[in-house]
């Protein structure tokens, strides 16, 4: 619902100095009373009438936007921030000061282009990794409930196979022996490269309003209004009059004899109030591999220089467990790779997030090749 100050010719009646007034271009000049008001019509530069409209005539609105009032378009890095730009006319001096009625109503920001783009996105290579673990068992056997006594050989990560001797297992520690899995390591999710973003550095496109006075009964047209002191001649470059409604709304057009310069006819666009200010994307992911292959050979010594063997077993992703001869010990371990093929994974763009969004507000203003002088 629009809302308009109505004060009549209240604002435009001449005041008085002494007890009279003198006059000049309403008919020619004269001496009046004090009490008597004196209203000018208003003659624009092409001798049409403006009424005793100080300002500019306008249309009134469908009521699906708000009151009229001044709209500046631009660069977010240019945006005024505030209405103190606006400046209005003191009639007969020509004097220019501060627009002291504007009050900023509005600050939005056009949606980025849907193809904003989304960080590339690539993934670190799988790995296949020794097996980090070597357990011996008192008991002879594997999987039994009953673990016995354990003892862990702790292989250090990254381990690359070399002989490593963490301790030693006596015969008596070790009616079996357990070994962990060939590890297949997954890629992780990386971003090779971030877009440029459309809403980064103040170049984005963003609406800025102020509301001024907005009287009724000033202007000649049945159902117009008056823009008081908002004269196109005053108003800094990128200031336009204008209409703003709520939604992705069109804009009325002229119709019959109506006057084209008077009509918010020319949409400049849909801006959004506290629209997110960098696209959001999903996140990067990436596929595992369609096949991947980790096995290694590890080998079991009895002695701590690799030398005396106890036994070897091919190991992969599952791991093993062994039940070696009576009277065995365990001193240290190697490994060498049988197949070391962790694959490729593929990675997934990042998608852009449908839900970024924000309030929108259609600005129709004025034409720029027709507003009114």
């Amino acid at each position: 619902m629009r809302s308009v100050r109505q004060r009549g010719l209240a604002g435009l009646w001449l005041l008085c100095f002494g007890g009279v007034a003198v006059v000049s271009g309403c008919g020619g000049a004269g001496a009046y009373d004090c009490a008597e008001a004196v209203a000018c019509e208003i003659r624009n530069d092409d001798g049409t009438s403006n009424g005793y409209c100080w300002g500019q005539c306008v249309h009134a609105p469908p009521d699906s936007f708000g009151a009229p009032e001044l709209v500046w378009t631009g660069p977010e890095v240019l945006a005024p921030a505030s209405c103190a730009e606006l400046v209005r006319i003191v009639p007969g001096t020509g004097e220019r000061i501060p627009l002291t009625d504007a009050t900023r109503t509005l600050f939005a920001r056009a949606m980025p282009e849907p193809a904003h783009g989304c960080p590339a996105c690539a993934c670190t290579a799988p790995a296949c990794a020794l097996p980090q673990t070597v357990t011996a068992r008192s008991i002879e056997a594997c999987g039994d409930g009953s673990m016995g006594t354990q003892t862990s050989f702790l292989l250090p990560a990254g381990w690359d196979g070399s002989c490593m001797s963490p301790g030693t297992v006596t015969a008596e520690q070790l009616g079996s022996l357990s070994i962990g899995p060939a590890i297949w390591e997954p890629c992780t999710p990386i971003v090779a490269d971030e877009p440029p973003q459309p809403l980064a550095g103040g170049v984005a496109e963003v609406v800025v309003g102020c509301s001024g006075v907005v009287e009724d009964e000033l202007c000649p047209g049945k159902g117009e209004l008056c823009m008081l002191e908002q004269q196109p001649a005053h108003l800094p470059d990128g200031w336009r009059h204008c209409i703003v409604g709520d939604g992705d709304l069109g804009c009325h057009q002229p119709e019959g004899g109506a006057d084209p310069r008077k009509i918010f006819s020319d949409r400049v666009g849909v801006f959004y109030v506290n629209l997110v200010t960098a696209p959001a994307c999903s996140p990067c992911t990436c596929e595992a591999p369609a096949t991947s292959r980790c096995e290694a050979l590890v080998v079991a010594w009895e002695d701590a220089a690799c030398s005396d063997i106890l036994l070897g077993v091919d190991v992969n992703e599952r791991g093993i467990c062994l039940v070696p001869e009576p009277t065995s010990s365990l001193a240290s371990v190697s490994a060498t790779w049988l197949s070391n093929e962790p694959g490729t994974c593929t990675p997934t763009r990042g998608k852009p997030d449908d839900k970024m969004d924000g309030r929108a507000k259609t600005v129709c203003c004025l034409p720029k090749a027709l507003e009114a002088p």
